[in-house]
């Protein structure tokens, strides 16, 4: 895996290194300077240090976890590598996963972080840091305008990058396997689940791309619940909601999927309900083309939840009706997707703020060749945003006995990657399924 990378790489950084040159010359530059990022205290009472959480603008160019380090991107120049190279008996030195990127940078090491503003360039810079730098700006920190052009540069990815994708997805559905697997079989708590994740994965907890979210039951109506339940709930019909990843290279996948056991009229719904979210996940991966809007893509989910909740005798009316008045929304309030690469929220795809009635959407862009990003619906029974319904003249648009035999399940989500392609896409999470 790692030689394939490797030989991918020379590739991604000559791609970046003429994206950066026209940045530079686009707004004036002679170089640009961008922090790794330094490790923070856990608390300022404290003597210890969180894992470093590297800038992404610099894991674009090289997975190196080191604090302290910095890029210097120069016009018509191979890239400047500083590195804080230091004796410290007390924490074992950031290992990197692979050695392929030392030969695309001029590489530099110094004894401490103030030794590395001696070899900083002068001239009309920029700096790009996440964090305090431990030295003195050369330059404006952090400017608008370019920021903006390097976080477009990372809206479509090389194959180097769709590569390192692919691996953490690997990674990831080892992961998911073995959740799936433990639950159906002596379904235990959500740290014990959460622990068997890591295990399979190969990660520990620093090293995911998020924190993973491991709910069972009602805690599945919580989008990001990640306060691990320690004991398991009483034996009966229950579910399982994983969102998981795994990392490669700097880089991570996100996977979501939603498991249940047990009989049971309400538990049998639920498993249908589960099938009808994959269902309609499925063809909205299907339809997905360069030029289609994404926040068009969003819509059409929830016309399709619409028709599926219909189906299923949760909703009364027809699914434009139950779209129209919101009772989708209340039931799925997040968005579609995000984009996806260094970061999990990846950034350069919400170029203009969406509609008013998609608040949550990341991802507004106009889909192109390149470009890499989830497709993530889900149906959830949350207290919180069925109140209204309940409470309003809408409340005849769901059948209430059966919206509360769903409730103790907390809801689904299906989620894949995928990479757009100039016919249509690629989808990652399916392909690594279809490879165990």
């Amino acid at each position: 895996m790692m030689s394939a990378l490797a030989a991918l790489y020379p590739d991604h950084l000559a791609t970046l290194t003429t994206a950066y040159d026209h940045v530079l010359a686009n707004h004036a530059l002679d170089a640009l300077i961008i922090s790794a990022g330094s490790a923070a205290l856990k608390n300022r009472f404290d003597d210890q240090y969180r894992p470093l959480a590297t800038t992404p603008a610099f894991a674009h160019w090289l997975p190196l976890p080191e604090p302290d380090a910095v890029l210097v991107a120069r016009a018509g120049r191979r890239p400047l590598l500083i590195r804080v190279v230091s004796d410290d008996y007390w924490e074992t030195p950031p290992a990197c996963e692979s050695d392929h990127f030392w030969s695309g940078f001029e590489v530099i090491e110094v004894r401490t972080a103030t030794d590395a503003a001696a070899h900083l360039p002068g001239g009309r810079v920029a700096v790009i840091a996440s964090d305090a730098l431990p030295f003195t700006a050369p330059g404006p920190v952090n400017p608008p305008e370019v920021v903006a052009a390097i976080h477009a540069v990372r809206t479509r990815k090389t194959p180097y990058e769709v590569g390192c994708l692919l691996e953490a997805t690997r990674r990831a559905m080892r992961g998911h396997r073995t959740a799936a697997a433990r639950f159906a079989d002596d379904a235990p708590g959500e740290l014990a689940l959460h622990l068997a994740y890591l295990s399979a994965s190969g990660q520990d907890d620093a090293e995911t791309p998020y924190k993973n979210i491991v709910a069972r039951g009602t805690h599945a109506a919580v989008l990001h619940h990640v306060h691990y339940a320690k004991l398991a709930p009483p034996a009966g019909p229950d579910s399982l909601l994983v969102d998981a990843g795994a990392s490669c290279l700097g880089y991570g996948s996100d996977i979501t999927r939603t498991w249940v056991r047990g009989d049971g009229a309400a538990a049998t719904l639920f498993a249908a309900l589960v099938a009808g979210v994959e269902r309609l996940q499925q063809e909205l991966c299907g339809a997905i083309a360069p030029g289609l809007e994404y926040e068009a893509l969003h819509d059409r989910s929830h016309l399709l939840l619409g028709e599926l909740l219909v189906e299923l005798g949760v909703g009364r009316g027809t699914a434009d009706e139950l779209v129209a008045r919101g009772v989708t929304r209340a039931l799925f309030p997040h968005g579609l997707g995000h984009s996806l690469g260094i970061q999990v929220h990846d950034v350069g795809m919400r170029l203009r703020p969406p509609r008013a009635n998609n608040p949550f959407l990341r991802n507004t862009s106009v889909i192109e060749a390149g470009q890499v990003f989830t497709i993530e619906p889900g149906c959830y029974f949350i207290d919180g945003l069925l109140a209204p319904l309940r409470g309003d003249q809408r409340a005849a648009l769901l059948d209430w006995t059966t919206v509360d035999a769903l409730r103790p399940f907390g809801g689904v989500r299906i989620e894949d990657d995928v990479v757009v392609t100039a016919g249509g896409m690629r989808n990652l999470t399916r392909e690594v399924w279809g490879e165990a």
